[in-house]
């Protein structure tokens, strides 16, 4: 016992405990209320919030903004055609009726029932905020609502945290998050207008989804850091309230030891936990958390480099390590979004108790975006139509789940995620992909052929004098370029420096066969644009400069490093001219694309080659 008593002390006197436990413990009134902890009390809060008629003002508001995201969520897409959205949009829910705990005719409660007499619509929400289904729930809730309401549209919403699936096919889904965001929305429109106590009700009510929702890599940290160095204090504690994990081998001595001490003392442990329970709550479940522990040996078994993967304790993810060659082609995502690349594959534990992995389309640019959802769907993965839409940002490619007997044995989850990873479909989405960023590689390639023939067939003469007086400047020899009806291209002295180590290109190429080259042209929307391009070189000679120049930092498509490739583009900017006939501006405009940063970055690695 002695070692128990110290171990806590040890415990409690810890800075990282005591930091995280002030983050738990910031003072809010709803938390004292305990609306934190218990899942009928958000359905109160909820039902306040759907009643236009309430004190909240916000009016219907809330209401209409849920039925707006239950219409856009990617998962809801095949019951769209099931109601009239636009008539659902423009009308006033003056007359909306708000239930709870509605008891059906099986002696079961639903959590929130909505009635809209004039728009003949009725919402079934089931709110699951930490429990899970029942079995048969959702079926006796829909059939009641259907035979109590027989004229009525009814739409059955299943809102869960973190936007689990229900079971029953006709439940629309909903989450957390999508609430908070109408909250805050709210809040972000209307402040100045909204009354003190209103709008500090919604931040504190906001702040408790935010700890549910956001995850908060600071807290996951000093979690992980206090359950390193105190272990046996936090599974002591914890254990000593918890008897669902008696079970569970690796806990059997601890048990026994909790077992044998005398009532005062385990009186003793229970107040020590009251005191700081939530604190406790979230170190051991996220230090305990064996699919963290089971993503590190599985990313050793696939030798993932670590700068492709993050061993997040409850979405540990990945990308592939060819990925990182994608960014040139699918272009990099919103700041934020997780490896920083435009595609992502994550594990995850589900509500039911089931390891899921899944790849996902991430929110890179729209053009990009779509030229790979097509890319996709040309290779046979299903896109949901509205997943093309300019604005959504997140389209889901591949799912898929497996079920685990017993969480603890972290040996069983590692062989979970080896299964779910090797499986022939996931191994297929893969090749997909592949393909995808390959048919969208070769494009690419092809536009550039194409643009290059359609600039040497306009007949606008390229304005020579800025030219000239660019390349006297730039100390640009006349042997080094050539001026052409749509285009002046030139070298720099080093490139043809670099013919000596690399050679000449392995087909005609402009006038120079040179390894790189330059070139001004006019567009015909009357943009000047300037390029830098890697040409045709014989192809070792071409991957050994593409693999010398990755190694200083530049980066390349995996489709630049075949030995088919023959032109890429390094450097390509478009400016656009008022006046052709204006050769100042012609030629500032020239001084300005050279010295763009990116540019002169790109000059200055090959110069040093």
């Amino acid at each position: 016992m002695s070692f128990s008593i110290e171990s806590i002390a040890q415990l409690d006197h810890s800075k990282e405990f005591a930091q995280l436990h002030q983050k738990f413990h910031q003072f809010n009134p709803l938390k004292v209320l305990r609306v934190d902890q218990f899942e009928i009390r958000h359905s109160n809060v909820l039902a306040w919030l759907l009643d236009p008629s309430e004190n909240h003002q916000l009016g219907n508001f809330f209401i209409k903004k849920v039925v707006s995201r239950l219409v856009t969520r990617q998962e809801n897409e095949d019951k769209l055609a099931e109601i009239d959205f636009l008539t659902y949009m423009h009308a006033s829910f003056s007359d909306i009726e708000v239930y709870r705990e509605v008891k059906t005719h099986a002696n079961r409660y639903i959590d929130i029932v909505v009635v809209v007499p004039s728009q003949k619509m009725v919402l079934v929400i089931e709110n699951k905020f930490h429990a899970s289904e029942s079995m048969g729930q959702l079926n006796d809730y829909l059939e009641y609502a259907k035979r109590v309401y027989k004229d009525f549209k009814v739409i059955p919403i299943f809102l869960t945290l973190r936007s689990d699936a229900p079971t029953h096919p006709e439940y629309w889904v909903l989450d957390y998050n999508d609430l908070m965001d109408i909250i805050l929305l709210h809040i972000e429109l209307n402040r100045e207008i909204m009354s003190e106590s209103i709008f500090d009700f919604l931040m504190h009510y906001t702040a408790i989804l935010k700890e549910e929702l956001v995850q908060d890599e600071e807290a996951i940290q000093l979690a992980q850091d206090v359950y390193q160095t105190n272990k046996a204090a936090v599974d002591f504690l914890y254990l000593s309230q918890h008897d669902e994990f008696r079970k569970q081998p690796r806990y059997r001595d601890i048990y026994n030891w909790i077992d044998g001490l005398l009532i005062v003392q385990q009186n003793a442990l229970k107040r020590i936990y009251a005191k700081k329970k939530q604190t406790i709550d979230y170190i051991f479940k996220i230090g305990s958390s064996v699919l963290h522990e089971a993503f590190l040996s599985f990313v050793q078994l696939e030798d993932l480099p670590i700068e492709v993967y993050k061993a997040h304790a409850q979405v540990p993810n990945f990308i592939l390590p060819e990925w990182l060659d994608y960014t040139e082609t699918i272009g990099e995502p919103e700041q934020g979004y997780w490896r920083g690349h435009g595609l992502i594959i994550w594990f995850e534990r589900t509500w039911n108790e089931r390891l899921k992995i899944s790849i996902e389309v991430g929110p890179v640019p729209y053009e990009n975006r779509l030229k790979l959802l097509h890319a996709l769907e040309f290779q046979g993965i299903s896109i949901r139509p509205t997943a093309k839409l300019e604005g959504k940002k997140y389209t889901k490619i591949y799912t898929e789940t497996l079920s685990i007997i017993d969480w603890a044995n972290k040996q069983e989850v590692v062989t979970g995620m080896e299964t779910l990873y090797h499986d022939e479909d996931l191994k297929g989405t893969l090749r997909k992909i592949a393909k995808a960023v390959e048919k969208i590689e070769n494009k690419l390639e092809q536009e550039v052929l194409e643009e290059r023939k359609i600039s040497e067939r306009t007949s606008e003469q390229f304005p020579p004098n800025p030219f000239v007086k660019f390349a006297e400047i730039q100390g640009i020899d006349p042997s080094l370029y050539r001026i052409g009806n749509k285009n002046a291209s030139f070298l720099m002295s080093e490139f043809r420096e670099l013919e000596k180590k690399f050679g000449v290109t392995r087909e005609k190429w402009w006038w120079h066969d040179s390894t790189f080259t330059y070139w001004f042209e006019r567009l015909r929307d009357d943009r000047l644009k300037l390029t830098l391009e890697l040409g045709p070189l014989q192809a070792d000679q071409r991957i050994k400069l593409i693999n010398q120049l990755e190694e200083m930092g530049i980066a390349f498509a995996a489709q630049s490093k075949l030995p088919t490739s023959r032109y890429t583009r390094l450097f390509s900017k478009p400016v656009f001219i008022e006046d052709w006939n204006d050769e100042e501006e012609l030629y500032r405009e020239m001084v300005r694309l050279f010295g763009e940063d990116k540019n002169q970055e790109l000059l200055e690695i090959i110069k040093s080659m």
